[in-house]
């Protein structure tokens, strides 16, 4: 009836309970990856390597979401030296107290399905 492919398939991606975090609720994106972290941590200023780093992603494939971020007004930038910048979640946005909102509704209904 079932391969054991099918069955190891089938164990791993159909029926891996879903995590708290939003990349897992909305679908892959280094994005919602970057938002996810710095929502956990929100008063933390990062450099891309750090970001990039928490994230388990390569730096050159976080950089070109951050002036993304930084447009939408999702993240606060500060220039440090000639050409880093230190990158921070925008805690007075609007959308982010959402997000932030989001997030928590996550786990708490992650925490009542356990």
């Amino acid at each position: 009836m079932f391969g054991v492919r099918a069955i190891f398939y089938i164990s791993k991606h159909m029926l891996k309970p879903v995590k708290p975090t939003i990349n897992d609720l909305l679908g892959p994106s280094i994005m919602l990856l970057v938002l996810d972290m710095l929502i956990d941590d929100p008063n933390q200023w990062m450099n891309l390597r750090e970001i990039a780093r928490r994230i388990d992603k390569n730096p050159g494939s976080v950089s070109p979401v951050m002036p993304g971020l930084l447009e939408r007004g999702l993240v606060t930038g500060c220039k440090v030296g000639k050409v880093s910048i230190v990158y921070q979640l925008n805690k007075s946005n609007p959308q982010v107290e959402a997000l932030i909102e989001f997030k928590k509704s996550l786990k708490k209904a992650a925490r009542s399905s356990s």
